[in-house]
């Protein structure tokens, strides 16, 4: 098995069998080994057809009197971290700087409020899935520096954990089981296009390698993501990956 590969298997944090102070546990585990202080999920918006309240899919190690805080407040309402999950697939760094200065006054008071309990700027990661469900991981610490320092070469476990706590949030806070993998066909050229994947190619290096355009590729990733319920094509050569099935 290649490096890459063992990377994405090696680092789990949180499955159906965990409990959610296990699943924390982990996850706060994974952040203090990175140097930072702390992390955050939450599934903002459930699946379609399905009802859930927001504190029922938190996990996070924030000090409690922040969450209760925030979720009595119902801050998640004019959360900007939220608000740009929600339109972005990208992973985000949030709290300083510019991201700062087109703050609306509500907005500005969510950080105001954060940076007295030592969250000051994190990275955001926000996780999409095909079924509508969008949810944010977040790793933070009290000041920029140490969490860019920290997340530097960290792609594979930061990932891990984002995609693993969004799995966890969908099974224990909507009651609704995420799909057995091992139940989907994959086309022998949608796990050909998982594997390269996991090994960290680009699409254009998929492309290359299996003799076919960067559409075709991509066409094949989406279609496996769908079939997985995935976020995205990472998310969805992580699944297939630990299901067996590339």
């Amino acid at each position: 098995m290649s490096q890459a590969k063992q990377d994405w298997l090696e680092h789990r944090y949180c499955h159906a069998g965990h409990t959610a102070p296990q699943a924390q546990a982990n996850l706060a585990d994974l952040v203090a080994e990175l140097g930072l202080d702390w992390f955050a999920y939450a599934l903002f918006r459930p699946p379609v057809g399905r009802d859930t309240d927001l504190a029922s899919t938190v996990l996070t190690n924030y000090p409690a009197q922040w969450v209760d805080r925030y979720l009595n407040g119902q801050y998640q309402l004019f959360d900007p971290v939220i608000e740009l999950a929600a339109s972005s697939n990208r992973p985000f760094y949030w709290g300083q700087g510019r991201f700062l200065r087109t703050l609306r006054k509500a907005q500005r008071r969510v950080f105001d409020e954060a940076r007295a309990f030592g969250i000051a700027s994190g990275l955001a990661i926000p996780l999409h899935g095909p079924d509508g469900a969008v949810g944010v991981f977040c790793v933070a610490a009290d000041n920029e520096e140490r969490v860019r320092t920290a997340v530097r070469h960290e792609h594979e476990r930061l990932f891990s954990a984002a995609y693993d706590a969004h799995d966890f949030a969908l099974r224990s806070g909507t009651g609704a089981d995420r799909r057995d993998t091992q139940e989907f066909f994959l086309t022998l050229r949608e796990r050909e296009c998982l594997l390269w994947t996991a090994e960290g190619k680009t699409a254009e290096e998929v492309g290359s390698i299996l003799g076919i355009s960067v559409f075709t590729v991509n066409r094949h990733v989406s279609v496996a993501a769908r079939k997985l319920g995935s976020s995205n094509k990472y998310h969805a050569a992580l699944q297939a990956l630990r299901a067996g099935l590339i």
